[in-house]
């Protein structure tokens, strides 16, 4: 379903699983969190950031920008694709880490989204880059992530 990216004007109580691929890097993520608003019983959420646009500014900060933020107690799972650590990222994140305290499984990796022209829609496939992070920066972006979530270092899946 195609959704612009304003206010939404019901809940979307039987929205289960949302994946929202191609979000350019310089677009506010606002819009992210009001569906996510909008999604009580949302259990995976995969977002993919195309690196292969412009970079955003630092206007576009998700921090800056007030939505409604409910607790998620079903949200299960949350992949991130196209993560390579920036600041506005990892306070993303860390914002859907916070709302969902019975989030299992946080998977941050670098990649892209191919479609499959054949499959229409629902051919959208994850390609990850393997990213090899130094230690001394995979170390630091985990903790950016943990501190004060309550998260476990472990649940967070880094490539």
């Amino acid at each position: 379903m195609w959704i612009e990216p304003t206010g939404i004007p019901s809940r979307l109580n039987n929205l289960k699983k949302l994946f929202i691929a191609n979000v350019p890097m310089n677009w506010d993520t606002f819009w992210i969190f009001t569906l996510f608003a909008a999604a009580p019983y949302l259990q995976s959420l995969h977002v993919h950031f195309d690196n292969n646009s412009e970079k955003p500014s630092a206007a576009g900060s998700v921090l800056d920008v007030q939505v409604e933020q409910p607790q998620h107690q079903h949200l299960r799972e949350l992949v991130v694709i196209g993560f390579d650590g920036a600041a506005w990222q990892t306070g993303f994140v860390k914002r859907i880490m916070r709302a969902s305290r019975w989030l299992g499984r946080v998977h941050l990796l670098d990649g892209h989204v191919v479609e499959d022209k054949e499959r229409e829609l629902v051919g959208l496939e994850i390609v990850p880059h393997r990213r090899e992070w130094h230690e001394c920066e995979r170390l630091e972006v985990l903790e950016e992530l943990t501190d004060g979530t309550g998260f476990p270092i472990h649940k967070i899946i880094l490539e």
